[in-house]
């Protein structure tokens, strides 16, 4: 009877540590590692979890697509210089070209004079008709029929102070109709430039 019990407990022993073994041996260091790699959240075991995965099941059209990337919540504002205010500011606050004088052309017969009294008689007394200096703007302006170009009228003549515009300032007894003086100081300045007949221009 002792023989019989004690040959059943060394066969249950046996029986305990091969099943150890075997249990043991199921549990490769490949499959404790990824086990390991798993989150923490899952309960279903190893196995189950690799065979759900379409890739590792053998499906080869199941690879895994990149996410779309998400549009974005706001345009990307542009910089200042480009915005339509900014554009219609520069165009408002540019500087208009201005206007071209508007004038036009008389065909005058020009001679000079100078102030000295055989130029102006008694009023050579250095004084223009309009109440002005001979010598106020440089002493360049003309005398003038004023009734014809008033006083203040602007003319371009050829040929004097390099075709600048001066102003009529004076008038005389023999200046009448389309015929005017440029004023010189000198009496020989103005007897050598004698008698032409030139387009003057008259702005407006």
């Amino acid at each position: 009877m002792a023989g019989s019990i004690r040959r059943t407990a060394v066969f249950l022993l046996l029986l305990g540590g091969s099943a150890i073994l075997i249990l043991g041996l199921d549990e490769t260091p490949e499959s404790s590692d990824v086990a390991k790699l798993l989150p923490k959240t899952s309960n279903k075991p190893l196995t189950a979890l690799l065979a759900t995965d379409p890739v590792v099941a053998g499906d080869p059209g199941a690879a895994v697509e990149p996410a779309e990337p998400k549009p974005l919540s706001a345009p990307i504002p542009l910089p200042p210089a480009f915005t339509v205010r900014a554009v219609r500011a520069v165009r408002t606050t540019a500087p208009k070209p201005k206007p071209r004088p508007r004038t036009r052309t008389m065909r005058m017969l020009v001679t000079a004079y100078c102030p000295c009294k055989k130029c102006c008689g008694k009023f050579s007394d250095n004084v223009t008709a309009n109440g002005k200096s001979i010598y106020a703007n440089g002493s360049m302006f003309v005398a003038a029929d004023t009734r014809l170009l008033k006083f203040g009228t602007k003319l371009s003549v050829p040929g004097y102070k390099g075709g600048r515009a001066v102003p009529v300032w004076d008038r005389g007894g023999k200046i009448k109709g389309r015929r005017i003086d440029v004023f010189y100081l000198s009496h020989s300045r103005a007897k050598k430039w004698g008698r032409q007949y030139l387009d003057v221009k008259v702005y407006r």
